[in-house]
């Protein structure tokens, strides 16, 4: 027999191939040219191609301060977002490490205004002094003004003919000066690192113009190595999602339900078999016709395609079916979800998407899935990874669906026994579900599961203010 010839369609193994050989441009561009043609696709596959691409983007970045570092990454970040405007995780993870550069740009901002045994330093002095004419020379005119070296030099070498100074302030608890309780001037609220504005935050902020980041011995700080540090913490987050996901399972699933999913979805998968190792259920499994039947079956059969898994992510290879864990399974053709979800008892469902007011997009089909669990009262439960959780707000729902091969709707052959059908014929992939019909959401964070009403805190402590638009 033949040998078996390796897949020569582009896809992630490609990718990462050329991200170790080529220049960043080109991984770049073969990156964008892959998420137009689809080469890539899936929530999963495209985070983490995004991560390896803007880790790659940091590790060849020169001068890398906070400026330059936010500057390239925003860059590569719009071409991937504007090459999959479906994909919500590409500009998940881009908003991630934008995250990471800013986080390690407060720490350092902190650290210079603490010295090496913890003691905040002093702002007086010559060293002070020099520092301040090092930073404006550096940042121009327009960040520094000179008005405030002039104080500093004033409080460096007080008047003689002063004889009286400012009396302390009064504590706020006993009224007497030089209580145990620092209090801080109003003055300095906006300046403190932890409470600042959304937009102080940023180095340009107003002027335009990037301060320096000033170390304690007056040198630009390095952030590159935090920052490739915490990169590679998102893809280990990536990768160990499902399992975390799934650690849930026994909270949510009790022996002898009955639970219905829909569509291919190993994260589900994993779930189910996870509740499985202590619980006896049954599952009722609908098809997902026509975009996911075949993946479905071969979800639930075990009879995989040998050469999709040699393009697999590390974490992603395909598990073992639910019927050898002692499962019940039922499948169910798309058109008998109604008439057996009264005797369900739970829904569980995989997300595409997930938005900061509770509302999400998942594969075509699954709101006449959740339509029909409010209708007989089932709780439905949505499991959704944190590069699936996307701060943007549905104002344009009908932008966030994707459409597919119509020939899988209605063949060409077919196409002479719709003659006077005036509207052209449409495959959606997803289906935009409102706010309101999901009852809980299981993530990977602390807490994992967490209520439709909670959900946009979740959302909202992943990103910064500054990164809501890319």
């Amino acid at each position: 027999m033949a040998p078996t010839m390796p897949s020569l369609t582009p896809g992630f193994t490609t990718f990462q191939r050329v991200l170790s050989t080529e220049s960043l441009d080109s991984s770049t561009t073969f990156l964008v040219s892959l998420l137009k043609r689809r080469q890539i696709k899936g929530s999963k596959r495209c985070a983490v191609a995004t991560t390896l691409l803007l880790l790659r983007t940091v590790e060849l970045t020169k001068q890398a301060d906070s400026d330059r570092l936010i500057q390239r990454v925003s860059e590569v970040g719009k071409k991937l977002i504007e090459a999959a405007p479906h994909e919500p995780a590409v500009g998940n993870i881009v908003r991630r490490v934008l995250g990471i550069i800013r986080d390690e740009d407060e720490d350092d901002l902190v650290g210079t205004r603490t010295g090496e045994d913890g003691s905040p330093t002093s702002e007086t002095g010559s060293d002070s002094i020099a520092a301040l004419e090092l930073a404006q020379s550096r940042a121009g005119s327009h960040s520094i003004p000179s008005s405030l070296s002039t104080r500093t030099a004033a409080k460096a070498s007080p008047s003689p003919q002063r004889g009286t100074t400012r009396p302390p302030l009064m504590s706020s608890h006993t009224g007497v000066p030089g209580g145990a309780r620092p209090v801080t001037s109003m003055f300095s609220i906006i300046s403190h690192p932890t409470m600042r504005a959304p937009g102080v935050d940023s180095p340009t902020h107003r002027s335009g113009t990037a301060t320096p980041q000033m170390t304690a011995s007056g040198i630009l700080s390095n952030l590159r190595p935090e920052v490739i540090k915490g990169i590679k913490e998102i893809i280990d987050e990536i990768n160990a999602a499902d399992d975390e996901i799934s650690a849930a399972a026994l909270e949510q699933i009790h022996p002898q339900e009955t639970i219905v999913t829909y569509s291919s979805s190993l994260t589900v998968q994993r779930f189910l078999l996870k509740a499985a190792s202590k619980r006896k259920f049954t599952v009722i499994h609908a098809e997902a016709y026509p975009n996911n039947h075949l993946k479905t079956h071969a979800l639930l059969t075990g009879t995989h395609d040998t050469a999709e898994d040699e393009d697999n992510l590390p974490n992603d290879s395909f598990s073992k079916p639910l019927t050898s864990a002692g499962i019940s399974v039922v499948m169910i053709p798309d058109s008998a979800v109604f008439a057996v979800m009264s005797r369900a008892t739970k829904v569980v469902l995989d997300a595409h998407a997930v938005l900061t007011d509770g509302s999400l997009v998942a594969v075509s089909g699954s709101k006449a899935v959740i339509k029909a669990a409010r209708f007989h009262r089932v709780p439905v439960l949505v499991v959704a990874p944190t590069y699936k959780l996307s701060p943007a707000y549905p104002y344009e729902p009908h932008e966030l669906i994707e459409y597919g091969d119509a020939g899988k709707v209605l063949p060409f052959q077919d196409r002479e026994l719709c003659t006077g059908v005036e509207t052209g014929v449409r495959n959606p992939l997803y289906d935009f579900i409102e706010a309101g019909h999901v009852d809980l959401f299981v993530t990977n964070q602390v807490p994992a599961v967490v209520s439709a009403g909670y959900l946009y805190r979740v959302v909202r402590e992943q990103y910064h203010d500054e990164d809501l638009q890319i």
